[in-house]
């Protein structure tokens, strides 16, 4: 096994790890780290997810840098980005603040999975032609949104939930900046996914016998 997989697969520890440490919240009641609004599993878990990120970033540079791209880098790479990327938005859909209001609306975490589920299939259609799908500058965009704004929910909105309007350091209003992060990653997402679908329409065309 080449490099690159075995970075691909650490990703898959990280993601592990990031959600037994989340998942420690349900079980401990850690106090907020001075006025930050976080805890230190948020933080921790947002430390987590960064270095996730960077290992994917990391093994593609290198894979096309060392010409070391083989099949099971295209297997793993894909799964472990968004085993990491999906696990964080499903534990951030449970997240709430102190008022009970969503961080991220669970509806946009399941956009964003159905999104995927649509590529994919797409992707093994495309693969039983022998056709290649590229990915699109949008679904770029989509993915360096995602690894802007997880972190912030993870975090609690920090440092938009200082913006508060009251002033009054309650977070009462940062929930709606986190979600409307949350959207705009998830316009592009599916903005990149109607491109996706245009572009390769001739995937889906039934094959003449």
């Amino acid at each position: 096994m080449n490099t690159p997989n075995k970075i691909s697969i650490c990703r898959f520890f990280f993601a592990i790890l990031m959600i037994i440490i989340y998942c420690l919240s349900f079980v401990i009641e850690a106090a907020p780290l001075g006025t930050t609004g976080f805890t230190w599993i948020d933080l921790v878990a947002a430390i987590i997810f960064i270095l996730g990120g960077i290992t994917d970033s990391i093994d593609g540079n290198i894979a096309r840098k060392n010409n070391l791209i083989t099949d099971l880098g295209k297997f793993l790479d894909p799964i472990a980005d968004k085993f990491l990327v999906d696990s964080a938005l499903i534990l951030l859909s449970t997240k709430m603040d102190a008022n009970g209001n969503f961080l991220l609306f669970p509806v946009i975490t399941i956009l964003f999975i159905g999104r995927d589920l649509i590529i994919d299939g797409l992707r093994m259609i495309a693969a039983r032609k022998n056709i290649t799908l590229a990915a699109n500058k949008y679904g770029k965009a989509k993915t360096i949104m995602q690894m802007i704004i997880i972190p912030i929910i993870f975090l609690n909105g920090f440092p938009f939930n200082y913006f508060d309007l009251q002033g009054l350091g309650n977070f009462e209003y940062t929930y709606i900046i986190t979600n409307i992060l949350g959207c705009l990653a998830l316009i592009i997402s599916l903005v990149s996914l109607i491109i996706y679908l245009i572009q390769n329409k001739n995937v889906l065309k039934e094959d003449k016998r």
